[in-house]
């Protein structure tokens, strides 16, 4: 008995280990990385290396750097980056995902892109037969979209998923607030022909199911995106502003990642930004919990200039303490835990940290 009680807990502690392991995706489905840290727009796992277009644009402390020229009033970006898209060739996968860190200007409050890869509606200026994320647009949202099949109107047939809290209600979201993001949009093999989903900073905002519409021209599969360009901080729409900001990292996979692969991509953070001197946090701060409203995950970040203990507590709006989600010693830099409020009840809280010296609070709401 004693040997088989022994024997069970050995396998038990293996399977787990091998659960574990498996949320990371490792490199053997990557396909093309682009991090910037030896100061190049090269791609460090494939060949498809970047070149600059524009005049604002650099390699800085790792990152792509995108500034708003003076050119325009207001200012506002003119620059981007070409890759070579047959070499990417999204077309050749079963399933992709594509994974960001980037930190916008509070500059993008029209319609910009962080990456595409498609055509230009056949020389029209549009963004047709291609793959796009978008993280702010005119409609005040962040979307990612697959359109193909109709070069002419490619917005017709777009298939597509919204950071949105209540799309009913036209309330959407974008980022364009000068904070760090992790975003990871992807398609899978499920159904007919595939299912968009987009996460951001690790949680899952939602799916769509790509569809053919034959009275319109549309045929949503991977292997109609078109290899003929490949662009970050711009589309191929020329009546789109060029993003600004932080390109801090970028990768693709030739594989759908899950839940689970993608959670440990945002908790691992990125290097470019978490161990640079130069992207150090100058001060303390608590930022906003996101998603908020939540039902019933959400997770909170927060910033550290030095290191520091930090501990960070929920409270109702009695002021009586739900939880201590942490207690501990974290280095300087960007950091982000996950609270679960599926143990309390809908309602207003105030979440607070102490660190160093200071003590910040936000409240959040959750919806059930």
């Amino acid at each position: 008995m004693a040997k088989s009680y022994i024997l069970s807990f050995i396998l038990m502690l293996f399977i787990i280990a091998d659960s574990n392991a498996q949320s990371d995706p490792g490199t053997e489905n990557l396909t093309h990385l682009w991090t910037f840290q030896d100061g190049t727009a090269n791609d460090e796992v494939g060949s498809a290396h970047g070149e600059f277009n524009g005049n604002n644009i650099l390699i800085e402390a790792g990152d792509l750097i995108t500034i708003p020229s003076a050119d325009f009033d207001p200012p506002r970006g003119d620059s981007w980056l070409d890759l070579p898209g047959d070499l990417i060739d999204i077309a050749s996968y079963t399933e992709v995902s594509v994974a960001a860190w980037f930190t916008p200007d509070t500059l993008n409050t029209q319609w910009n892109t962080l990456w595409f890869f498609g055509n230009d509606g056949n020389g029209a200026g549009v963004g047709s037969d291609g793959f796009c994320f978008q993280p702010a647009r005119g409609d005040n949202r962040a979307r990612v979209w697959i359109s193909c099949g109709n070069p002419s109107a490619p917005y017709n047939v777009e298939d597509a998923v919204n950071d949105t809290n209540d799309s009913e209600l036209g309330d959407f979201t974008e980022y364009n607030d000068g904070q760090l993001h992790h975003v990871v949009c992807l398609i899978n093999s499920e159904a007919t022909q595939g299912i968009l989903k987009m996460y951001h900073n690790g949680v899952f905002l939602g799916e769509d199911t790509l569809v053919t519409d034959e009275a319109a021209s549309k045929d949503n599969r991977i292997e109609n995106i078109s290899p003929l360009f490949a662009r970050f901080a711009h589309s191929t729409y020329s009546a789109d502003y060029c993003w600004t900001g932080a390109l801090h990292e970028i990768a693709i996979y030739n594989k759908a990642l899950s839940d689970d692969e993608i959670l440990f991509l945002f908790d691992k953070g990125v290097v470019s930004v978490e161990n640079d001197n130069a992207q150090l946090p100058k001060a303390f701060s608590l930022l906003q919990n996101y998603p908020n409203p939540f039902n019933p995950g959400t997770r909170i970040s927060f910033d550290l200039p030095k290191e520091s203990r930090v501990q960070i507590k929920v409270y109702d709006m009695l002021g009586k303490e739900i939880a201590l989600i942490l207690d501990e010693v974290k280095p300087a830099g960007k950091h982000n835990i996950a609270f679960d409020g599926t143990n309390i009840s809908s309602g207003i809280y105030l979440y607070r940290m102490e660190a160093g010296n200071q003590v910040l609070s936000r409240k959040m709401v959750l919806l059930k």
